[in-house]
């Protein structure tokens, strides 16, 4: 899982029953939108999110305010339970991954490398 996914899902898991539209997960990430949307299709595609276009009434308030139509998302409940444990997966894999930078620290003279 990339990191990129990786905030893309915790920021959904901030308020996992809240839908939410993609300039607004762009806006919380700070990631480009041709990296956060292919994310969400995935995620989508893996059903573990869902989708819906804005309602008839909710696109009057869009064309008010001069926007187009929004599409918004909302974690399943399957999908938050595999999100919450892709992310403790990812999070452990990391903590005990090796870290090839500690080789290049310089040791003290007589110490074993």
């Amino acid at each position: 899982m990339t990191l990129q996914t990786q905030m893309v899902l915790r920021q959904a898991l901030l308020e996992p029953a809240r839908e939410w539209f993609g300039l607004e997960m762009v806006q919380a990430t700070e990631l480009p939108t041709g990296t956060v949307y292919p994310i969400i299709a995935r995620l989508e595609q893996a059903g573990w999110i869902t989708s819906r276009w804005e309602e008839p009434g909710e696109q009057r308030d869009a064309d008010a305010l001069g926007r187009p139509r929004r599409r918004y998302y909302l974690l399943t409940q399957e999908g938050a339970e595999n999100a919450r444990l892709a992310l403790a997966k990812a999070h452990a894999n990391r903590a005990t991954a090796p870290r090839p930078w500690d080789a290049l620290r310089p040791h003290a003279p007589g110490a074993t490398p």
